[in-house]
């Protein structure tokens, strides 16, 4: 989050404190928050509207670490964990912030600002499992193991944070990240050229300044835990710099007059004038801030380096010692003459931006001190896994503070947010996490949106699910498997687990999740559309598998337009008319889909990949309803995937990039919002990919069961809601160039071909035994 205006400083200083670099033959210590938020604002290209095109930003994902094996890169990444207290404030005020941005997010917004999907870390996580890539998640802010490491290991850091300018780390700004990758001139491979910060830049340039004294000009620079206007009347003693030059602002004129100033002090003379420009009142308070934050930049806790397999002969046995050092302030802050500075040019201005009140009597209620030694009475395992990143970070927050910030959803705000579905999730994980903790059980809070502030609301806690007290969490892995997936059945309303044995492996959470997501609909017909857009959508991986992961109808033309027809043709000089069999599983239906199926299925999937460009000029086609459906679905599976990695991963773990693309799914919804029957529709769109039909048709008729009443025929044409009955025009409008794509599909059909409505198998010329 770092310190305003730093990056900006050394960005228009380039010259001064940046160099070429060329990354090869080394370690890279990453921040892993960062770089996932950056690959997704940089280089995926996806469409934040929607929900999340998860399948472009794991691609992006992997992309960018092929690039680093290729230049012989050790990649190390680290993640953020639990919320720390002088973080607290940051993260409430920018999810109230969030939540502003969403209630009016279109389609159009994302050409201004981008919005985080709601998956991507687990997004991210997998890739990096699937590359092998080594990867440790902090217990609490990941930032100074970060620095310590590249430290200890004298290699640089990748992140985008302004923070690591005061490190003292080598450091490479995502910024100056480039596509350039190049043969290594010595021939030995390739290299990375991007730019490198070294902080010996800073000190000749500022002489007199050193590695100690750098956290303090965070502090009076104003990071995430300190408000500048704390120090008004000490910056009122500065004589900043006049302005010069256009890229010279009020507030690069005080970084140039901070470091200025600091350059003629010791740390703890400095420390003394600046508190000597404090009230007395006023002083103990500042300087715990500043003793506390000082130490947060030069003390770093090392426990996850061993998760990481870096060899010891890799350490620097020296620079492991400059980790563990503790600042003190000595001296009586009390007896310290006050001194009044007169106002001049560089007063401050007073903050427009003051937390509400709310978030204050939070602050005020839930502060604790945000040190490992919080959870040392946790579990083994549990920290162990935790550190292994199988966990989300928030499982902290609610051992230590009972609180949960839920992350923000582009959603309507005409219904109620998002995540009020997953509660009974949530419950479950908060009783599980809270059982190994001794003391009273208490509820937890949960913060989210009402209307369009931030609310805190409260959650009762509850120890039984279905009359049966959850187990402690410190036998939880001691329990056999059954019981622990017993635990999640129950949660997610599976009362007959039979009912999903037949589905693969790879898909049962998905699947259970949708019957979870379902169940807390009171309209669940209302979601139909939703359902089989879901449904559907789980083709496209298998048709990715098979073809390659294309998304531009225009390139999946040129490469296969003659390949399509010749099959097609083939087909129809042999009256190709394969004879599936309904009494079958839907793995064995899997196992025999084939690729000739998928290359002509494809062109309708792929067509519905892209978005409907008359959106971006007329924001109210944007049906903000279609994807709050989702938004509710994703908020569920999160849960589910949550709750299903503490208990040991009763079932196999979802990957959500090989599921849900938010852009395919609200343009197949809009689609079937205009079908009397759903189902006729899907088969005559995959009457030319038989196996593909079948596989569908076979996951349909397994699954139904589990929908109750959701997917009756009666209701198959889904209604608006009242509250947003003006939309109804627009979404018959939408959709349009995909619907031409789905119809050149279905061109070509043999004339033979019937097709009975009240027998979806039979366009496939199916067997019943």
């Amino acid at each position: 989050m770092g310190i305003p205006g730093l990056t900006t400083f050394i960005s228009n200083h380039s010259e001064h404190y940046l160099e070429n670099y060329a990354l090869h033959d080394t370690y890279l210590v990453i921040d892993g928050n960062s770089l996932g938020c950056q690959l997704y604002n940089w280089y995926a290209r996806c469409n934040c509207a929607f929900g999340g095109d998860y399948d472009k930003y794991a691609q992006c994902v992997a992309d960018f670490f092929n690039e680093l094996f290729m230049c012989n890169v050790t990649p190390l990444v680290l993640i953020d964990g639990g919320c720390e207290d002088k973080k607290l404030k940051t993260v409430i005020s920018r999810t109230n912030e969030k939540i502003g941005l969403a209630s009016h997010f279109t389609l159009a917004s994302q050409q201004r600002s981008k919005f985080f999907p709601l998956l991507i870390k687990e997004v991210f996580k997998d890739v990096m499992k699937e590359k092998g890539v080594r990867y440790t998640q902090c217990i609490f802010e990941a930032d100074n193991t970060i620095a310590a490491i590249a430290r200890i290991l004298n290699c640089p850091v990748l992140s985008y944070d302004s923070d690591f300018y005061i490190y003292g780390s080598l450091y490479i700004p995502f910024s100056t990240w480039g596509n350039n990758v190049v043969p290594d001139p010595a021939g030995r491979g390739y290299m990375k050229l991007c730019k490198i910060y070294y902080v010996e830049k800073l000190f000749r340039a500022y002489n007199g300044l050193n590695q100690s004294l750098l956290p303090l000009a965070a502090i009076l620079l104003g990071n995430d835990y300190v408000k500048q206007s704390t120090f008004r009347n000490f910056f009122r003693h500065l004589k900043l710099p006049r302005t010069g030059r256009k890229k010279y602002n009020e507030q690069q004129r005080r970084i140039d007059a901070t470091f200025n100033w600091l350059r003629r002090h010791s740390l703890n003379q400095a420390v003394i004038e600046i508190l000597s420009r404090l009230r007395k009142r006023e002083r103990k308070h500042i300087l715990n801030i500043i003793e506390t934050i000082i130490n947060g930049y030069i003390n770093a806790s090392l426990s996850v380096l061993h998760i990481l397999d870096v060899p010891a002969e890799n350490f620097s046995r020296a620079n492991i010692q400059d980790t563990f050092r503790t600042y003190k302030f000595e001296g009586d802050i009390y007896n310290l003459t006050y001194i009044e500075e007169k106002s001049n040019e560089g007063n401050l201005s007073d903050d427009d931006n003051d937390i509400e009140k709310e978030i204050t009597a939070i602050l005020e209620e839930k502060e604790v001190i945000s040190n490992e030694s919080l959870v040392n009475n946790l579990p083994q395992w549990f920290i162990n896994e935790f550190k292994l990143g199988k966990y989300p970070s928030y499982f902290i927050d609610l051992i230590i503070r009972k609180l949960y910030v839920c992350p923000t959803q582009v959603e309507d705000f005409l219904y109620v947010s998002s995540v009020v579905a997953s509660l009974k999730i949530i419950n479950v994980i908060y009783g599980l996490l809270i059982s190994g903790i001794e003391g009273k059980r208490t509820c937890m809070e949960y913060m989210t949106r009402e209307n369009k502030k931030i609310k805190r609301f409260q959650l009762e806690y509850d120890d039984n699910v279905l009359g049966c007290t959850l187990p402690s969490l410190f036998n939880l892995r001691e329990l056999p498997i059954i019981i622990r997936r017993g635990i999640l059945n129950t949660t997610l309303g599976i009362a007959d687990e039979n009912c999903i044995k037949e589905i693969p492996s790879n898909w049962t959470l998905y699947i259970a999740t949708m019957k979870y997501w379902i169940d807390q609909q009171q309209e669940s017909f209302k979601f139909n559309c939703h359902i089989y857009s879901l449904l559907l959508a789980m083709l496209f991986n298998i048709i990715d598998h098979k073809v390659g992961p294309y998304r531009n109808l225009n390139r999946f033309y040129h490469k296969f337009n003659k390949t399509v027809e010749n099959i097609k043709y083939a087909r129809r000089m042999r009256n190709y008319r394969p004879q599936y069999s309904i009494d079958t599983t839907v793995v064995n239906a899997l196992h025999e889909v084939n690729a000739d199926d998928c290359l002509i299925a494809a062109s309708f999937f792929i067509s519905n990949f892209e978005t409907d460009q008359k959106m971006y000029l007329q924001p109210k086609r944007f049906n903000v309803t279609i994807v709050h459906g989702f938004a509710i679905f994703q908020n569920c599976l999160r849960h589910s995937m949550n709750l299903n990695a503490l208990l040991g991963y009763p079932y196999e773990q979802t990957k959500v990039a090989n599921m849900f693309n938010g852009t395919l799914l609200y343009n197949l919804c809009s689609n079937f919002k205009r079908r009397d029957d759903i189902e006729v529709y899907i088969n005559l769109i995959l009457q030319n990919s038989p196996s593909l039909l079948h596989l569908f048709n076979i996951l349909l008729l397994k699954v139904k069961p589990l929908f109750y009443t959701a997917l009756e025929k009666k209701a198959s044409k889904c209604k608006k809601p009242k509250t947003k009955s003006y939309e109804k025009k627009e979404s018959t409008t939408q959709e349009e160039d995909h619907e031409t794509e789905a119809i050149k599909t279905c061109e070509s059909t043999s004339e033979e071909t019937f097709y009975d409505v009240n027998n979806s198998f039979s366009i496939l010329g199916a067997t019943q035994h």
